[in-house]
C-alpha cells in the first residue's frame, strides 16, 4: 500500500511539473516579441511534424501557406523564417563587425554532442579561428595554380569513369546520382591527399562480380562506408540543431540518432588515422625533399619548418593547426566536396535533359569553344569561355539550389522585416523561396539560362546563393565551379543521355539527389 502511495505522489508531482511546463511553454509562446503568422506549436515538439516530415526539411510548403516572413518552433526554440530576397540580403550583408556572424548558440546541446560545434568552418563561433581557417582555405583553394592542378586531376577520374561506363555497355542503366558520389569522392581524396580512393573501380567490380580489385591499400573496401558516413555527417547538421533531444532519444528514433553517431564516430576514426599516417610520411620525408602539395600536407605543415603555404600565420595563429581543428577541416572539405558536387551534377543533368532546346545550345557552345574531340585537352582560359555553361549552372542552381536554406543568429539587436528583434534570434534563410520568387523572377519555374546571359536584364543582377553568402560564403566556390564545368563538358562532349525515370530528391542541410536513373550511349561523332 505504501508503494502505491508513494507512485500516486510521484505521478501528482510529475502532472503538476508537465502542467507548469506547458502553461510557462504557452506563456512565453503568447507573449512572444513580433509575433509572425506561422503554424501552432505544441509543447516539446514545437512544430516538428509540419517541418521535420520523411526525414526531409522543405521550407517551400510554410513560405507557401504562411508568407515571406512567418515562423515555426522546433521544442521551445523559435524560428524566424525569411523567403525574400530583400529579407535575405539583410541578414548576408558581408560585414565582419555586424551581427549575423554565427549561424548557431555556443550552447547548442545537439551540435555539442556530436562534436560539430566550434571546430573547422561550419559552425565556428570563434571569430578569431574561423577567419583564420577561412584565410586558409581562400588562399589556397582560391589559388590558380591549386585549381589548375584540381582540373588535371577531375580530368583523369573522369576518363577513368568513362573507361568503366564504356566496358558496361550502351544498354546499360546506370545510377547516376551514385556514380557521381564515388566520382567526385575520388576527385576530392585526391585533391586533399594525393592518394587514390579508388572508389569508382571498387564500384565497377562490385557491378561486374569482378574478383579483382586494385592493389591500392587506400579504402579500397570501404569507399561506400565512407561515402555514406560523409552523408551522414552533412545530415546530422541539421537533425542534431533542430531535433529536440527528448525527440532523438524517443523509441524507434533513438536507434536512428544512435547510426548517425556511430557513421560520424568512423568517418572520425579513419580521417585521424589518414592524418596519423601522412605525419608519418612527412617526418620520413627528408627535409631537401619537396613535398607534395596537397591540403592535408599544408595542414600538418602550416607555420612548421616544413611549411608549403608561404605562411598564413597571423597574431593569435602561429603554432601549427592541432589535429581537432585538421580533422574537422578534412571531414568538411570531404563533406563540402562531395555532397555539393554530386548533388549539383545530378540536377543539372536532370534540367538538361528536361528541357532539349538549352542542351543542345549548351552543346553547340562546348564544341565550338572546344571542339568534338572529347578526350581533347582544353586550360582555364577554354572554360572562361564557356559563358552558356555558366548560365547553365546558375540557372540549374537558381531552380534546385543545393543549399536550400541558411541558418543564422544575431548577436546584437536587428531590425529585419520592419521588425526590431532581440539578440540571439534565430533565423532560417529560405534560398529556395528566395530564388524561386515571383516578385523577382519572370515565370521562376520555367528553366531559362538566358537570365544570366544579357547583362542588361534585372534578373541577371538578382542573387543567386550558389555558394551562400556573406562572409560565411564557400571558400572553394572557384574550385566547385571548375569541377562543374569540367565534368559538364566532358560528360556532353562523349555521351548522349537518356533519362529513364523522374527523379528523386530529398533536402534537409542539402538538396539531395536520392535517385537519378541514365542510360549512356557515346555520341554518334566519335
Amino acid at each position: 500500500m505504501g508503494i502505491v502511495n508513494f507512485l500516486y505522489e510521484i505521478l501528482k508531482i510529475l502532472l503538476v511539473a508537465l502542467m507548469a511546463y506547458v502553461s510557462y511553454f504557452y506563456y512565453k509562446y503568447f507573449t512572444r516579441e513580433n509575433p509572425l503568422p506561422g503554424p501552432f506549436p505544441l509543447p516539446f515538439i514545437g512544430n516538428i511534424y509540419q517541418v521535420f516530415r520523411n526525414s526531409s526539411l522543405d521550407m517551400r510548403k510554410l513560405q507557401i501557406k504562411y508568407g515571406d516572413l512567418c515562423e515555426f518552433y522546433m521544442e521551445s526554440q523559435r524560428f524566424i523564417l525569411l523567403g525574400h530576397d530583400d529579407l535575405v540580403q539583410i541578414v548576408l550583408k558581408p560585414n565582419a563587425n555586424g551581427s549575423f556572424h554565427n549561424r548557431v548558440n555556443d550552447d547548442t546541446e545537439g551540435l555539442i554532442e556530436v562534436g560539430i560545434l566550434n571546430t573547422g568552418l561550419l559552425f565556428n563561433n570563434v571569430f578569431h579561428d574561423w577567419q583564420y581557417h577561412r584565410k586558409f582555405f581562400t588562399k589556397v583553394m582560391m589559388s590558380p595554380s591549386f585549381i589548375k592542378q584540381s582540373m588535371m586531376v577531375i580530368r583523369n577520374v573522369f576518363l577513368e569513369m568513362d573507361k568503366y561506363w564504356e566496358k558496361l555497355g550502351e544498354d546499360k542503366v546506370i545510377e547516376f546520382n551514385h556514380w557521381m558520389k564515388l566520382y567526385y569522392f575520388d576527385t576530392i581524396f585526391f585533391t586533399t591527399t594525393s592518394k587514390p580512393a579508388n572508389s569508382l573501380e571498387n564500384y565497377y567490380n562490385k557491378l561486374t562480380s569482378n574478383e579483382k580489385l586494385s592493389s591500392s591499400k587506400i579504402i579500397i573496401n570501404e569507399s561506400d562506408l565512407f561515402v555514406e558516413s560523409v552523408d551522414a555527417f552533412v545530415f546530422s547538421f541539421v537533425y542534431f540543431f533542430f531535433l529536440p533531444k527528448i525527440f532523438r532519444n524517443f523509441p524507434g528514433i533513438s536507434k536512428y540518432t544512435q547510426y548517425l553517431k556511430e557513421r560520424i564516430c568512423w568517418l572520425r576514426n579513419n580521417v585521424d588515422n589518414i592524418i596519423k599516417t601522412r605525419r608519418e610520411e612527412i617526418s620520413k620525408t627528408p627535409m631537401d625533399q619537396e613535398l607534395k602539395s596537397d591540403l592535408l600536407t599544408m595542414f600538418l605543415t602550416v607555420n612548421t619548418e616544413r611549411d608549403i603555404t608561404e605562411r598564413i600565420a597571423d597574431d593569435l595563429h602561429d603554432e601549427p593547426m592541432p589535429d581537432k581543428n585538421i580533422e574537422a577541416n578534412f571531414m568538411e572539405v570531404m563533406a563540402g566536396g562531395i555532397d555539393t558536387g554530386a548533388n549539383s551534377m545530378c540536377f543539372l543533368v536532370n534540367q538538361l535533359e528536361n528541357n532539349t532546346k538549352v542542351k543542345q545550345r549548351m552543346i553547340e557552345e562546348i564544341e565550338l569553344v572546344l571542339g568534338k574531340d572529347p578526350y581533347s585537352l582544353f586550360t582555364l582560359e577554354d572554360l572562361s569561355k564557356l559563358k552558356y555553361v555558366d548560365a547553365v549552372i546558375k540557372e540549374a542552381s537558381r531552380i534546385c539550389s543545393v543549399g536550400p536554406t541558411i541558418f543564422k543568429k544575431n548577436s546584437l539587436p536587428e531590425v529585419v522585416g520592419g521588425y526590431k528583434w532581440s539578440k540571439n534570434t534565430h533565423f532560417v534563410l529560405n534560398i529556395d523561396g528566395a530564388q524561386n520568387h515571383k516578385s523577382y523572377w519572370k515565370n521562376p519555374n520555367l528553366f531559362n539560362p538566358d537570365r544570366f546571359m544579357d547583362k542588361d536584364n534585372p534578373e541577371n543582377k538578382n542573387q543567386v546563393y550558389m555558394w551562400g553568402g556573406g562572409l560565411r560564403k564557400c571558400p572553394g566556390k572557384n574550385l566547385a565551379i571548375m569541377e562543374l564545368k569540367v565534368t559538364l563538358v566532358m560528360l556532353y562532349r562523349t555521351y548522349d543521355i537518356e533519362l529513364m525515370k523522374p527523379m528523386k530528391e530529398r533536402i534537409t542541410a542539402v538538396r539531395s539527389c536520392e535517385e537519378l536513373k541514365i542510360k549512356l550511349r557515346k555520341r554518334k561523332n566519335l
